[in-house]
């Protein structure tokens, strides 16, 4: 497997729940369009799939003691430079 290949499978790991969500939203919606709450239920959902799906990995990565955590999240930016997330 190459750094692709494991990229795409981290990347539909992540994007899953949001698909579920956008599904389970979509039959909502199509009951009732008019419902202010169903619209702004997909806003919200939008929004949360604009924030980059590494930023959740950061944060934790920075919350861990010291060096470890700093080493840790450079390996991390060298690892999506190789799959080639980073340019």
């Amino acid at each position: 497997m190459d750094g692709k290949q494991i990229g795409a499978i981290i990347a539909l790991i992540v994007l899953l729940p949001t698909l579920i969500s956008l599904l389970i939203w979509t039959f909502k919606i199509s009951k009732d369009p008019t419902n202010p709450e169903n619209i702004e239920e997909g806003v919200k959902i939008a929004a949360e799939d604009a924030i980059p799906w590494r930023l959740g990995i950061f944060e934790w990565l920075a919350g861990l003691p010291g060096i470890i955590g700093a080493i840790l999240i450079i390996g991390f930016v060298f690892f999506l430079k190789w799959i080639g997330e980073f340019k």
